[in-house]
């Protein structure tokens, strides 16, 4: 029996192959054997490691989601003390600082959503916590605007955020990335002036 770091690496490796092939082809597509032949080791070791397929649904729906509060935990740290809000808006919109494999995975995982519904319930949640952070956000630099008002700001702008990376891989979308950069600065601004 491998040694349980031996196992861990493994296993990291699988998920780390199932993941392009989720990208590149989705759930559906992202068979065991391609994920062996990505990851260069034999089908049985993939079972061994991780499981069946639906396993490995599993492991990366838990492991995007990390990934994903990681990122999102990294984002709100990094926003400096003043005009946290719009400095949120100017690194939202900025393709630099997006993940194209994460995005693909996303879709895809919300895609497959539709015939899994412990999957949906999933990717409800970290929608919700996406706008729940935004919300928060939104939230203490506008205290006089109305709670109600703030959730739908954080709704729209979340809205028009998934859009705006979904839409990435079409190519140069400087003109649409930057229209809709200004309709979320304008849902911003219809919160009132910013708390100083």
């Amino acid at each position: 029996m491998a040694r349980p770091d031996i196992k861990e690496a493994r296993r990291e490796q699988i998920l780390d192959a199932f993941e392009i092939c989720v990208a590149r082809y989705g759930v559906e597509g992202a068979t065991l054997a391609k994920t062996a032949e990505q990851a260069e080791l034999a089908r049985p070791l993939v079972r061994h490691n991780v499981g069946n397929r639906n396993d490995l649904i599993d492991a990366l729906t838990e492991r995007f989601l990390q990934k994903s509060r990681t990122r999102m935990n990294s984002f709100l740290e990094m926003l400096p003390r003043e005009h946290r809000s719009m400095k949120a808006l100017e690194w939202l919109f900025d393709p630099h600082y997006s993940d194209a494999r994460l995005i693909k995975v996303s879709y895809a995982l919300i895609t497959h959503s539709y015939e899994n519904e412990k999957l949906a319930a999933a990717m409800q949640g970290w929608l919700d916590d996406f706008i729940a952070r935004l919300d928060s956000l939104l939230a203490e630099d506008f205290p006089n605007a109305e709670p109600s008002k703030v959730t739908a700001v954080a709704t729209g702008i979340t809205g028009i955020y998934f859009n705006v990376e979904s839409l990435h891989g079409l190519g140069n979308n400087d003109s649409l990335l930057a229209a809709s950069k200004q309709s979320a600065v304008i849902l911003l601004n219809s919160l009132g002036t910013a708390r100083a």
